[in-house]
């Protein structure tokens, strides 16, 4: 029987930095339902983003990546996204590499998992 070898497990530490607002926007609405403006969760609402990923906390800190894609407000009953996303690294160990994201972010938790990637949120 042909295997795959061992298993190689790599962990990414990284900042993601979505700024809705400012004079550096890197998310934008690019579309919503009617019923958007007077839902609790935003539902229907669709952004466009490319986000910068740093180093550290601060977005001052060594840029590494964009986090480039698209996220949904799809859950009427809570405030949570459908979303699809690109890392694209610029620097380091992975530069000119990308990985890509498809899950679910319920945005007011206080950790979150992307496929198996951690973001803990202040």
């Amino acid at each position: 029987m042909i295997g795959f070898g061992k298993e190689k497990v790599t962990h990414l530490h990284f900042y993601f930095h979505d700024m809705l607002s400012g004079s550096k926007l890197t998310a934008v609405h690019v579309a919503r339902a009617d019923s958007t403006n007077t839902s609790a969760t935003g539902f229907g609402m669709v952004m466009i983003m490319d986000d910068p990923l740093t180093e550290g906390p601060e977005l001052t800190s060594k840029l590494i990546g964009r986090a480039q894609g698209i996220y949904a407000s799809a859950a009427q009953e809570e405030v949570a996204f459908l979303m699809t996303l690109n890392y694209v690294f610029v620097e380091g160990k992975y530069k000119d590499s990308t990985l890509s994201i498809l899950d679910r972010n319920a945005v007011f938790s206080g950790v979150r998992e992307l496929l198996d990637w951690l973001a803990v949120m202040p």
